[in-house]
């Protein structure tokens, strides 16, 4: 950990290497302490650790963490592109459904007035 000490006019900031932050975001995201123990295990306050995981944790919530090896990037790129056709597919459903339910009755029907 590479780590640099600045002094404030009344208390002392240390700055941590990106390596560190992304480790500690790592830990914090495994669930088995709360925020507020792994900050005070890291000698962080609370919401510096809740910031360090907005910029370095999974842009998704409940996505778990990125791939990090090729496979695993290789395999989630297929399923993205699985749900997107899925995803696609359901549309045009909804949007054909939209349209047949947006037209108006024949004149044949019963209860209608034309």
């Amino acid at each position: 950990m590479k780590d640099t000490t600045i002094a404030g006019a009344d208390r002392e900031v240390r700055a941590h290497d990106e390596t560190y932050k992304r480790h500690a975001v790592e830990l914090s995201l495994r669930g088995d302490r709360t925020i507020k123990q792994m900050a005070e295990e890291l000698g962080v306050s609370t919401w510096v650790l809740y910031r360090w995981r907005k910029v370095y944790g999974p842009a998704v919530k409940g996505l778990g963490p990125a791939p990090q090896t090729m496979e695993e990037k290789d395999a989630e790129i297929r399923r993205l592109r699985s749900e997107l056709v899925r995803m696609r597919e359901r549309e045009i459903v909804l949007k054909k459904s939209l349209g047949i339910l947006s037209e108006t009755p024949e004149s044949g029907m019963p209860g209608s007035r034309r």
